[in-house]
């Protein structure tokens, strides 16, 4: 996808990829699960349809703001994670390349 940049978490130093400084996709420690920047609801949703399988997580701060759907990449096929990495990048990607990305297609 374009733009993507694999960077290091900060704090925690495990992969996280960028589309223009925006993360969409975080791995945990043991890269066993991983959390994917969709929407509020479509992580509801996974978390409600599969709970051994997916969670919505928040922050774990006085905010408790909505990070992502962290999923249990075991649980998953690989077509599920190709989905879910297209769904976060179009999450966070900006409206434009979005738009050139469909347009080359």
């Amino acid at each position: 996808m374009p733009e993507v940049e694999e960077t290091s978490h900060f704090r925690f130093h495990v992969p996280v990829w960028k589309v223009r400084d925006r993360t969409f996709l975080g791995m945990r420690k043991g890269e066993t699960t991983a959390v994917f920047c969709v929407s509020e609801q479509e992580a509801n949703d996974a978390a409600a349809a599969d709970p051994a399988t997916y969670e919505a997580v928040r922050r774990q701060d006085v905010r408790r703001s909505f990070l992502g759907l962290q999923v249990q990449l075991g649980n998953v096929s690989e077509d599920r994670i190709r989905s879910l990495v297209e769904k976060a990048w179009r999450h966070q990607a900006p409206k434009r390349l979005i738009a050139e990305r469909d347009g080359g297609r």
